[in-house]
């Protein structure tokens, strides 16, 4: 029976010298049982790497509890081939004439691995297919905006003008049309980024009460076109200032909002925020989003939160829409551990509310009061900007704008030309388009870096993508900021008193928002980058032996971030490969995924025949940022131990 057992039997000695082994594992092998017993040591069998963990976590373990159960190996055969095997252990007392031994079971998962390898090709394919789908999406979407930045540019700009009434109902319809299809565009593309996984928290200085004030302003003309009251009620104990995600909080709202408004045709909207819970370095705010609307059909509350669905079928063709919105919320609400709740009354109304943590924000400075400069028109006459774009209409709408505001500029049409340009004027601030033919306007940005100027311009990306999506390019081509395409001409204006008017804004302020993201309490961590449940399935319950796991883990991250400090130049090449390697075993059990894409793309980048200095110490960063919050959630872990 023991010869003959479908798994490998294997006993061994406290150094690993093997003194007993089965047939079955022997076969294994292909080694002659001669040849195994009392000659070879059981990390003999294993793969390098396996050698170095089972010394350095898997002995030391087994010496600590007197087992182990169920840990991964692969087995390395005569041939060189090799069996992935589960290993457990269990340790056998000194006795008066034996000393301690270690007794060993060893099942052949291979059937398992070929499961799990089919199961992570399905997923890589659906994970291509989506992103596929993502850059589709985005490619459209880009294609949508530019467009849409000129009909809404011109819009902007005909409203303006002296008008009549006939005329006047003309712009409204084309800027509230043009909005429309600016939000179902948007729609989609966050529906596509949230399913890839693409967008993130950021964590950022913002006022609520100003949040909401500029949700009041732009709702109050659509809320008063329905003849209804837009009643917005904020309890005095908000804090007002905060740290957190305004975009998405914003984003969040104006569904709600809008959804609201929408399904309402008398009676009222409102808005409340209150405080749920206060602590001494953060706040959770409950948001409220109440009306008198049509109501929702108590057996239709589960499906509003469909993709493309909505109550019914009458519904979607009465009051038009998508059926993302809902989607949507509850998504971003997802990155928050949050979600959105809704009580409803079919033909009386509905309320729909969501809780979110922000950190308070004590170290605010007051922001520089742009409503009381916006208006004057000869804010700029001490500067030069230049405008670069391929489309002519993108340049005749952004030059209105600064005719308007007496702003003197000039205009190129592709990346050469700026440079030209830029040899023989000073400029103040470029606004670079960073989609043109022959070069792009990263490639322009980091060719204006390396022209030597009486003093470099603020370059501003004017893009159809979000700032999130391409904050790692804009930073890599030293950008200093962005301004999304369409663009209202309020943010256009705002940005240049930013950069051109304001003395204390901080130049560096794109590469703190990229460093910003995902910021979290120690109390709030997230677990996405790494998982304790191999430690916790190793120390089996006893809190004792995972607390020294994760220590060590810990300290292991520390020595690998040391390690990497000193990768610079030619040091690199020796360090990135060793430390590579000696991290796999670590990486392997904490599952940190994220870290070891990270630590492949910086070999990578150490392998790229034209090595970029400045892609090699964005992707040291990125690899220590990841270590860090690493730590930081397994520091979080072991707070919480020291909590029960």
């Amino acid at each position: 029976l023991y010869d003959e057992a479908p798994c490998g039997y294997v006993s061994f000695l406290s150094g690993g010298m093997i003194f007993n082994a089965n047939k079955t594992l022997v076969d294994w092998l292909h080694y002659d049982k001669s040849d195994i017993l009392y000659q070879q040591k059981v990390q003999d069998f294993f793969s390098i790497s396996g050698r170095i963990f089972f010394e350095t976590h898997f002995f030391p373990l087994i010496r600590i509890q007197g087992f182990v159960n169920e840990v991964y190996f692969d087995l390395v055969k005569k041939d060189g081939t090799k069996i992935p095997v589960l290993v457990n252990v269990k340790e056998v007392p000194a006795k008066a004439d034996h000393p301690i031994t270690y007794h060993a079971t060893l099942f052949d998962i291979t059937d398992r691995k070929k499961f799990e390898s089919e199961l992570i090709k399905a997923k890589q394919k659906a994970e291509a297919e989506s992103e596929a789908k993502a850059r589709f999406l985005s490619t459209v979407s880009h294609e949508i905006r530019t467009p849409l930045n000129a009909i809404l540019g011109i819009g902007n700009l005909i409203h303006q003008t002296p008008l009549n009434e006939a005329q006047k109902e003309y712009a409204r319809i084309l800027l509230l049309s043009s909005e429309n299809l600016l939000n179902l565009v948007n729609n989609l593309l966050d529906m596509s980024k949230l399913e890839a996984k693409k967008i993130k928290l950021e964590s950022r200085p913002f006022d609520v009460i100003d949040l909401i004030i500029l949700l009041e302003n732009s709702f109050e003309v659509k809320a008063a076109e329905k003849d209804i009251d837009l009643i917005i009620n904020v309890a005095d104990n908000v804090p007002q200032h905060l740290l957190g995600d305004p975009v998405k909080l914003n984003q969040i709202l104006n569904n709600l909002l809008g959804n609201s408004i929408k399904f309402t045709n008398s009676g009222s909207v409102k808005l409340e925020v209150s405080v749920k819970e206060a602590r001494i370095k953060k706040v959770q705010l409950q948001f409220k989003v109440i009306d008198t609307g049509i109501g929702i059909p108590e057996d239709k509350l589960e499906a509003i939160f469909q993709e493309f669905s909505q109550a019914s079928y009458d519904v979607g063709l009465e009051f038009g829409g998508t059926g993302l919105g809902l989607t949507i919320c509850q998504r971003l609400l997802a990155l928050y551990k949050s979600q959105l709740y809704v009580t409803s009354e079919y033909g009386k109304g509905s309320a729909f509310s969501f809780d979110i943590w922000y950190k308070l924000n004590k170290d605010h400075t007051p922001a520089v009061t742009k409503s009381s400069i916006l208006d004057d028109d000869h804010l700029f006459d001490d500067y030069r900007i230049l405008i670069v774009d391929d489309n002519k209409d993108n340049i005749f709408i952004a030059s209105q704008y600064l005719q308007q505001w007496h702003v003197p500029h000039d205009t190129a049409q592709n990346g050469e030309e700026a440079l030209e340009k830029i040899k023989t004027s000073n400029y103040d601030l470029v606004l670079l388009d960073m989609q043109m033919p022959k070069m792009n306007g990263f490639d322009c940005s980091l060719a204006i870096r390396k022209m030597s100027l009486p003093k470099q311009p603020v370059v501003v990306a004017f893009s159809a993508s979000t700032k999130v999506e391409i904050i790692r390019d804009l930073l890599e081509a030293e950008i200093d900021d962005h301004l999304s395409k369409p663009f209202h001409p309020d943010e256009l204006k705002e940005l240049l008193i930013v950069h051109l008017k304001d003395p204390d804004f901080k130049k560096d302020h794109l590469k703190h928002e990229s460093e910003t993201m995902t910021t979290m309490d120690d109390d709030d961590h997230d677990d996405s980058s790494f998982s304790i449940a191999t430690y916790e399935r190793m120390a089996n319950g006893n809190t004792k032996y995972l607390k020294k796991f994760i220590k060590s883990a810990v300290n292991a991250l520390d020595g690998y971030a040391q390690e990497l400090c000193k990768a610079t130049g030619a040091e690199g090449e020796e360090i990135v490969p060793a430390l590579i390697h000696k991290s796999t075993m670590t990486l392997y059990y904490l599952q940190a995924t994220p870290l070891t894409v990270q630590l492949n793309r910086l070999q990578e980048v150490l392998d790229s025949p034209s090595r970029n200095e400045k892609r090699w110490s964005l992707q040291k960063e990125r690899c220590l940022n990841e270590i860090k919050e690493i730590q930081k959630g397994l520091r979080a872990h072991l707070k919480s131990f020291q909590k029960v």
